[in-house]
């Protein structure tokens, strides 16, 4: 079974192969050949592409030339050397491979040649395809390449080179992050000396490397040779990243001092000629160390609860806490109106699958049919408590959100794009309503059409200036026209349209969509009951129907965790001012002077 980190490292594959246009013709037949892990990783991908495009790739994964698969068109050949460990019979070996690929008309051959360790450079930072050739002349590698050279005039032949692997524990290894990270945990220590700042070296991870061969196999020049490689890193770096990263739990730093310092020793390939043809890594080198690390600790590391708390300046634990205190005071006032409500989105997810707040994850969603919803509305006008108040259209104070929401008083929360309104921004719980259409699909489809074009004009005409990107022309082109009227006019029809249909005997809705993407619309039934559901430390309610709702919503999947690169705050915050919850040396001290924007009154 994939771990976690392989999973990733396939899903920033695919990711990038797709938009980049990377993909090979349809029924490519792919002979992956080799016993390198670099190889599982090729056959991995091109499985997971076959489950997410109509591409149709067969993929033979072999260890040998000897168990090629029969001849056919459009094939392609991706051969895995390890020139590491020179052995006459892996020469032999590749000259039986670009024999039978060279009898297949249009076959493409790529060498996938992962190089012995490069020589220590003071004077060149990194080594470009040439320059290496000229100083492994003597070598082993030189006689792969004479060998390749011989088919050039037969065969549409490439190879990639590559240095270091990121997670590969092997003493040809020159950035073993393996054994390093081993080490710190087994003997509770980082050991670094002053060498390690003067050592600079390349490694690259598998997403990177994968989408290296997918670059080459697409846009690659017939008799070409590439460095592959990430960007480079010192020892130092490295084994600073790991203490920073362990350090809350124990890991201490050991510095050596080896003596005076001296010039820098580079073992770096220049990717320069690779990068030319469209190539470039998935993510930068933290980013990169950190999904490494997280494989290579042990659970009782939580590094990874760690990276989402940095992520709010250290403040999620309190917006948790003031989000669930609300959840307590909107169940109780639900239950007091009998409102039926239910748990939705990502909340409805959280509970399911983890009895609580998603991971990653900073907020509570609730949702609930119309009729509860006008019930609900009215009740908490009513019987809120003084430190929130009930956000929505029809309180004319600049509120234009397509749903309501309760903001607690003396909190500001905000993205970029919520900063520029002049509303009240605070840590809040966003009320969805699901609202009836027609039971026709063409109906139904035309209705959520037509009210996803109103609220792009209503972003325009909220924002007040032509939208960035695709939309510039054309939004600057509306603008004019849509100042004619005021934002509560466009939200008065919004909330007509979206009930157009409450009167009708239908029985389905509408899901309260937070962006564009088109989710089908779902039975009313699903719905209409609710069952007890714990979230934290409230039991709370989730419609019977969760399991259809949360696979259309999210997936068959959805239990299955997200990829790591995708567990990120579900939030882009701008700005973060939790006000009175903050804990203080002194616990009755309150804002006197400063309003929830951080101004003097």
């Amino acid at each position: 079974m994939l771990s976690d980190f392989s999973k990733n490292e396939i899903f920033m594959s695919c990711e990038y192969i797709k938009p980049h246009s990377l993909l090979p013709k349809k029924g490519t037949v792919i002979n992956i050949i080799g016993e390198h892990i670099l190889c599982d990783y090729l056959k991995d991908t091109f499985e997971s592409l076959n489950n997410t495009t109509e591409y149709g790739y067969t993929v033979y994964q072999v260890e040998t030339p000897d168990a090629l698969s029969s001849t056919v068109s459009k094939q392609c050949f991706l051969y895995c050397f390890d020139a590491r460990e020179t052995d006459t019979y892996d020469l032999i070996s590749l000259a039986k491979a670009l024999d039978y690929a060279s009898k297949i008309k249009n076959a493409q051959f790529i060498l996938l040649t992962i190089i012995p360790p490069l020589p220590q450079r003071e004077d060149i930072h990194s080594v470009s395809e040439m320059e290496l050739s000229k100083i492994t002349a003597d070598s082993f590698l030189s006689e792969v390449e004479s060998a390749l050279s011989s088919y050039c005039s037969k065969l549409n032949v490439k190879e990639i080179r590559f240095d270091n692997f990121l997670l590969e524990d092997n003493s040809n290894n020159l950035l073993n992050m393996t054994e390093i990270v081993k080490d710190a945990l087994s003997t509770q220590c980082v050991s670094v000396n002053s060498n390690d700042a003067f050592s600079v070296v390349s490694a690259i991870s598998m997403s990177d490397a994968v989408n290296a061969v997918f670059t080459v196999l697409k846009n690659g020049k017939h008799g070409n040779i590439y460095n592959a490689s990430s960007d480079p890193i010192s020892i130092f770096e490295l084994k600073t990243f790991v203490y920073k990263t362990l350090c809350k739990y124990g890991v201490k730093l050991d510095f050596v001092n080896t003596g005076e310092n001296k010039s820098k020793n580079y073992r770096v390939l220049d990717t320069g000629k690779l990068k030319s043809i469209g190539y470039s890594p998935v993510c930068s080198n933290e980013e990169r160390l950190f999904y490494a690390l997280t494989h290579l600790c042990s659970d009782k590391y939580d590094i990874f609860s760690d990276k989402i708390d940095s992520l709010y300046n250290g403040k999620l634990e309190y917006i948790r806490k003031m989000e669930l205190e609300l959840l307590h005071v909107v169940d109780r006032i639900c239950r007091e109106n009998s409102v039926q409500y239910f748990l939705s989105g990502g909340t409805m997810l959280g509970a399911v699958r983890h009895k609580g707040f998603i991971p990653w994850d900073d907020d509570i969603d609730i949702a609930m049919l119309r009729d509860d919803y006008e019930r609900f509305k009215k009740a908490c006008i009513e019987n809120l408590p003084k430190k929130y108040t009930y956000q929505s259209y029809t309180n004319k104070d600049g509120y234009h959100y397509f749903f309501d929401r309760i903001t607690i008083k003396d909190t500001y929360f905000a993205t970029k794009y919520s900063d520029e309104f002049d509303m009240l921004k605070g840590i809040s719980m966003d009320i969805f309503v699901f609202d009836k259409t027609s039971d026709k699909p063409f109906l139904s489809k035309l209705h959520y059409k037509t009210l996803m074009a109103l609220r792009l004009m209503m972003n325009v005409r909220w924002i007040n200036h032509p939208r960035k990107g695709k939309s510039y022309m054309l939004s600057k082109l509306l603008l004019p026209i849509l100042r004619l009227f005021s934002m509560d006019t466009y939200s008065k029809l919004y909330d007509k349209l979206l009930r157009s249909y409450s009167k009708r005997n239908t029985s389905t809705v509408l899901p309260p969509a937070t962006d564009h993407k088109w989710r089908d619309v779902m039975p009313i039934r699903w719905f209409e009951n609710v069952l007890d559901a714990p979230f934290d430390d409230v039991m709370s309610y989730i419609p019977t129907g969760f399991d259809n709702y949360l696979k259309q919503w999210y997936g068959d999947d959805y239990m299955e965790l997200l990829p790591l690169s995708l567990r990120v705050g579900s939030h882009d915050f701008y700005r973060l001012d939790i006000g009175n919850e903050v804990k203080t040396l002194n616990d009755d001290a309150q804002i006197k002077h400063i309003n929830y924007k951080g101004e003097l009154l």
